[in-house]
């Protein structure tokens, strides 16, 4: 299993933007030290629930700050984006991380973001895979002209290339059923994540993801190298007992779960569009049920390093490729993070490698 930490550079009650992004960059200048596979990061608008607002610029000051960590971004939400310029963008940061740079996409999900840059969330969908092409248009063709519903490209020459050819390796965030058979049938690994309820989400995904793949005629080759790139986020707080880990995190995830809340789902739902209310008022039912015990019993991967490494072998035994380590979430005081970072990169890391 490859291991990866996650940065979303939240903002929680007393914290300071500035004590936010200079102490998560201490620690992701530390995670290369500790010997983690990759650094990711993702990007969120207009919420405390993450000031990751540019994952194109926080990538390239990665690459300035490391030299050997891989670089990946879960995701860049491609509705937000005028793609000729994220291609090129993107191109850029692969020549200056000297091809280090994974490139993961999604179309977003956060009523107020697609508000924010004034783009009906119903359009997410379509934006998503016209951005996607032309991307792919940008970084592999010499010249091309493009003409879809929301962009429409004369013919245009787009420098640089990427240094990782024909592109930089794409993962794509997928969730619904939809979404993962799309993924699976562009040969693109997926990227999921465990944020409330039991984990038995990743098993559905992986079985729709795999027959799919088998439906399509891939290879077992080919299949194994997608699995070994499948990448599930979760987050982990590692303590020398459960019992002080539990204490040290509650106050954290608790805040979390509710800024997640805030995050999926409109102040007003009757304002969304008729088709997205149904499955916000599914959303705001399942969160509004969410508590600290169901959480401890199945969904948060905290405890003393061999909890976590019994918790991580579930997660090897279900065939994931990647762990994507959330460790600072909610406010965890610097030295917290520090510490479970220590502790998982030593005692937990080594008994997967």
């Amino acid at each position: 299993m490859k291991f990866g930490s996650f940065y979303f550079f939240q903002l929680a009650p007393g914290w300071t933007a500035e004590r936010v992004i200079r102490e998560e960059w201490d620690e992701i200048k530390w995670a290369e030290e500790l010997g983690w596979d990759r650094i990711w990061f993702t990007e969120h608008h207009f919420i405390e629930y993450g000031l990751a607002v540019d994952p194109a610029l926080l990538a390239a000051a990665a690459a300035m700050h490391t030299q050997r960590v891989r670089i990946g971004m879960a995701a860049a939400i491609l509705p937000f984006h005028e793609p000729i310029r994220l291609a090129e963008q993107l191109a850029m940061v692969d020549h200056m991380s000297n091809g280090r740079l994974d490139v993961g996409v999604g179309r977003g999900n956060r009523p107020s973001e697609f508000a924010g840059y004034r783009i009906p969330q119903i359009e997410s969908r379509e934006r998503f895979e016209e951005c996607l092409d032309v991307m792919l248009k940008s970084w592999t063709q010499e010249r091309f002209s493009y003409q879809g519903t929301y962009f429409q490209i004369p013919e245009v020459r787009v420098l640089p290339k990427p240094r990782q050819q024909p592109h930089p390796p794409l993962f794509m965030v997928a969730v619904g059923e939809d979404t993962i058979v799309k993924t699976a049938r562009r040969g693109i690994p997926m990227l999921n994540s465990v944020l409330n309820g039991p984990t038995d989400v990743l098993i559905k995904n992986r079985d729709i993801y795999l027959r799919t793949l088998k439906e399509d005629g891939r290879s077992p080759q080919e299949i194994a190298a997608l699995m070994a790139d499948w990448g599930v986020s979760r987050q982990v707080y590692v303590a020398p007992t459960d019992a002080q880990a539990w204490e040290e995190a509650k106050d954290a995830e608790m805040w979390y779960q509710q800024a997640l809340r805030r995050f999926l789902v409109p102040d007003d739902i009757s304002q969304a569009h008729p088709v997205l209310q149904p499955s916000f008022r599914a959303i705001d039912e399942k969160l509004s049920k969410v508590t600290w015990e169901d959480l401890k019993r199945e969904t948060l991967l905290f405890g003393s390093p061999d909890t976590v490494c019994r918790k991580v072998q579930e997660m090897v035994d279900m065939g994931v490729g990647e762990l994507l380590c959330w460790m600072n979430f909610g406010g965890l005081g610097y030295e917290k993070v520090r510490r479970s970072m220590e502790l998982f990169s030593r005692e937990v890391m080594p008994n997967f490698r």
